[in-house]
């Protein structure tokens, strides 16, 4: 059986520990500060905080590029050359990053793509317990790992209690009459 490489994008919040301990291997995002912009995971998550508290504007997020893909592919194709990779994707509805690695794996029949409908630690989740599942199963073939891949991303189910609206706001993601009327009533909504 071929072994199977699973990739993912640093949005999907896998730290450097858990990615080396299942093989995980990790494509860039990338975070704009005005006019430099910087691989997601290449600095401290402070200095998002620190950008907002001094500019009132939050970073701009965008997803992984055809090229980040294509030099990932290629780089653990060279690595392991008989290996299948599985792309484990970001929701396709958040971002650009499913299609960038839709055209960089179009020479590439060796890389299949998946999305997880979901994103940070959703997206983790599915991807840690794809990896727990392939390591109980050594033999399984894409096809088996896809099945099963596909059961954990049709049960997923993620939501988070931001501790308030100001970070939504600033992004553009609630209203001002929505952030106004929480803030007033002290509503944590779940998002």
């Amino acid at each position: 059986m071929k072994q199977i490489v699973l990739v993912a994008e640093t949005g999907s919040d896998i730290n450097p520990a858990l990615a080396a301990e299942y093989n995980i291997k990790i494509v860039p995002m990338h975070v704009s500060f005005d006019h430099e912009t910087m691989e997601d995971g290449a600095f401290p998550v402070e200095k998002i905080v620190d950008y907002y508290e001094e500019t009132g504007k939050l970073p701009k997020t965008s997803g992984s590029t055809p090229g980040d893909f294509e030099t990932a592919f290629d780089r653990i194709h060279a690595e392991y050359p008989d290996a299948q990779l599985l792309y484990l994707a970001y929701s396709a509805v958040t971002t650009c990053s499913m299609q960038s690695a839709v055209l960089a794996a179009e020479e590439r029949d060796y890389v299949t793509i998946l999305d997880t409908k979901q994103v940070s630690a959703g997206q983790c989740n599915v991807v840690i317990a794809v990896a727990e599942l392939l390591r109980q199963h050594p033999d399984w073939t894409m096809a088996e790992a896809v099945r099963a891949a596909e059961d954990l991303i049709a049960r997923a189910k993620m939501c988070f209690m931001p501790e308030n609206l100001e970070f939504l706001r600033a992004g553009g993601r609630v209203s001002n009459v929505a952030f106004l009327g929480a803030k007033l009533l002290n509503l944590h909504p779940v998002i």
